[in-house]
């Protein structure tokens, strides 16, 4: 049986329907639009390695990113920065600090209609991200957070308590300069200035607990097919998802319409082997293909 959904209004039947509400949706407001798809409307919206079964991998977030770094040195070669690499890492299934996104709101849904593991109702969730809280890969606060995955997680506790401790507003320049001259925060500017050494001792307490959305680099070709973005997470995981969520209730994709929409959506052109464009996807859709006749 179904897991149920607890969203009051009647949810969209059909692809039709999502198209006018995501349309709807999208013309609210002149921030930056994105969205979510997860087959169990269940589930948190929360990057994978803050997931309550996942408390493991996040204390050991540091050895997890070097043993598969340390295993696969050439894969990640290429990389220049630490959220080059945690987007490489997301990709090939670790669970990191990244939330994975996307600006096609039909992708979301693509992924909401997922069968999954048990019959559930899925769920695309759409956030409106506010213009300060939108950055670029290279910008400078996201190697901040990005490099938190470098830091133990004594050092991670360290610095959440330094926070604690600050007294007024936490980004007045006495704060920020009080904050930096601990010696957890120099072991920060050390992991930072290695892609940057540039970076100087300015870094803004505010800017490692909240999340930012992230424009990644469109050299990876399933960020591509996917019209992909991040939104990375700081140090603790908020208990109320920000940037915020305008949209009062997310759009819940009934179980028994998912297959049906996704058979819509694949007419379209928005299936498995164009989101994700990796040989071994192609031929297996085609494979499908030909057992189906």
């Amino acid at each position: 049986m179904a897991k149920k959904s607890t969203a009051k209004t009647k949810p969209p039947q059909t692809l039709t329907d999502f198209i006018e509400e995501f349309d709807q949706y999208s013309s609210g407001s002149d921030y930056l639009k994105c969205f979510r798809g997860q087959w169990d409307s269940s589930w948190p919206n929360v990057a994978g390695i803050f997931r309550s079964d996942l408390k493991e991998l996040l204390e050991n977030e540091k050895t997890a990113v070097r043993d598969l770094i340390s295993v696969q040195p050439h894969e990640f070669a290429s990389d220049e920065t630490m959220f080059d690499k945690l987007v490489r890492m997301q990709h090939f299934g670790l669970p990191t600090r990244l939330l994975d996104v996307s600006r096609n709101a039909l992708v979301a849904l693509y992924f909401s209609t997922d069968p999954g593991d048990e019959p559930s109702d899925g769920m695309v969730t759409a956030f409106a991200i506010q213009p300060e809280h939108v950055k670029y890969f290279d910008s400078d606060t996201v190697s901040c957070l990005a490099n938190l995955a470098n830091m133990t997680s004594k050092e991670k506790a360290q610095i959440n308590q330094l926070r604690k401790n600050l007294k007024g507003n936490i980004s007045s320049a006495g704060n920020i300069k009080k904050f930096n001259k601990h010696d957890v925060i120099q072991r920060l500017h050390q992991f930072i200035r290695s892609e940057k050494p540039y970076f100087q001792d300015i870094i803004n307490p505010k800017d490692l607990f909240v999340p930012y959305y992230v424009h990644p680099k469109m050299s990876n070709r399933r960020i591509l097919a996917q019209s992909g973005a991040f939104i990375i997470y700081g140090i603790v995981e908020p208990k109320v998802y920000f940037p915020v969520r305008i949209e009062p209730e997310p759009f819940i994709v009934p179980e028994n319409k998912k297959r049906t929409i996704r058979k819509a959506l694949d007419n379209i052109g928005i299936n498995e082997s164009t989101l994700f464009p990796e040989i071994d996807k192609a031929a297996a859709r085609i494979k499908d293909q030909y057992r189906k006749r």
